[in-house]
Formats: structure tokens, sequence, C-alpha cells
């Protein structure tokens, strides 16, 4: 009873946003019923929230296309990063990879979600991929595929079920080696940023005579 009584504060509703807006605004509205909150209230909240995330939306893959052309025309390389959001963003999760990435070997990162992987057909690597995730991330290698100073690291969890087996798809997608790095909760950066470091240097992106090399073949 004690259980019961201290649930009984929180509001947790299920909401399924796969579903669209309409479906997400009248869970929310159920849910908020019994607080007195107006329908027409709820329904403002929620036509803001997603209009907020549509333009958010909008200005990150603006700004991965912007990064892109850059990365095409002057041929420096890139590195994009797949991974989970909550992997791939979290400073904490991935202790700074990408900052590290770029403040210690000044290499461009590009997260997987600044790319626009939607109108790319993955059926060729894999006709049945059922995780959403898993479409973009084949997507995404995919555009690596297309540029050869584009390169790849994936972040996963340590015994990540869905990443073990989409990670085997990263390589026929893009055609090259990639990187993968397995978190599992410790906090030094030793073995990750060596291991990165090797990955690195085997793309020859530390050795500036092979950007020399590479320029002299694009002219």
């Amino acid at each position: 009873p004690a259980l019961a009584a201290a649930a009984a504060k929180f509001i947790t509703p299920t909401v399924h946003f796969r579903q669209g807006p309409k479906v997400v605004t009248r869970e929310l509205s159920a849910a908020l019923e019994p607080l007195g909150v107006p329908g027409r209230r709820v329904r403002g909240a929620a036509k803001a929230g997603f209009q907020a995330q549509a333009r958010f939306n909008q200005q990150v893959l603006e700004a991965g296309r912007r990064a892109l052309e850059t990365l095409v025309a002057t041929g420096e390389p890139g590195i994009v990063l797949v991974g989970r959001p909550y992997n791939v963003h979290d400073v904490g999760m991935n202790l700074s990879l990408a900052g590290k990435l770029r403040d210690y070997y000044g290499v461009n990162v590009v997260p997987i979600d600044f790319i626009d992987t939607d109108p790319l057909d993955i059926r060729d690597i894999n006709d049945s991929m059922y995780w959403d995730l898993g479409r973009k991330i084949l997507a995404a290698a995919k555009i690596v595929a297309q540029h050869p100073n584009l390169h790849i690291i994936a972040v996963t969890n340590f015994k990540c079920g869905p990443d073990s087996f989409i990670k085997h798809f990263i390589r026929p997608a893009s055609g090259k080696p990639f990187l993968s790095l397995q978190f599992d909760g410790h906090s030094n950066d030793a073995g990750m940023m060596t291991r990165c470091e090797a990955y690195l240097d085997s793309k020859g992106i530390l050795r500036p005579w092979r950007h020399e090399e590479l320029a002299a073949q694009r002219t």
C-alpha cells in the first residue's frame, strides 16, 4: 500500500511518439486531465514542442550539410561518429571523445544525427533492418563510402545486443575498416585514446606527408 501510494504521486504516461503528434497529444491530455489541465492548453504546448523539435532538427541537419560540404571541398579527413545518441553526445558516457579527437589530433568529427540519412536505401546491405537507428547507421556508412576522406568510429555499450548485430554490416556498407569503441562505465580514457590514435594513424590522418600526397592526387 505504501508503494502504491508513493507511485500515485508520479505522472507516468506511456507516450507513443512513433504514432505521431495527434496520438502523443491525446495521451498527454489523458495523463494531465486529473490535474485539471485543460485539453486546449495541452494541445498548444504539444504543438509548440513539436515545432521547436522540428526547427532544432533542421538546424542540426543544416550544420551537418555545411560540415560535409566543407570536408568534401577541402579533402580534409573527417570522422563520422555513429551510435546511440546517449552514447555519442553524453560526454560522461564517452569520456568527451569528440572533443578529444578534435583537441588532441585536429580531427573533424560529424555526429550521425547531423547527417541526413533518410533518403538513402540500405536494403542492398540489409533488407530487414528492424531498428530505425540501425538503418541510420548503415545509411551513414553508405555516405562515408562515397568519400575517401571520411571514416567511421562507432560508439557502443558493453554487450549491447542490437549494436553487436548492426556493427557487422557497417564494414560492407562503408567499404572501409572502422573503429568500434565499447564502453563499460570506466573513467580512464587511456585505452580509448590509444585505440583512437592507432586507428587515425592507420588511416594516415596523423601523417602530414600523407595529406600532401592526397592533395596532389586530387589536383
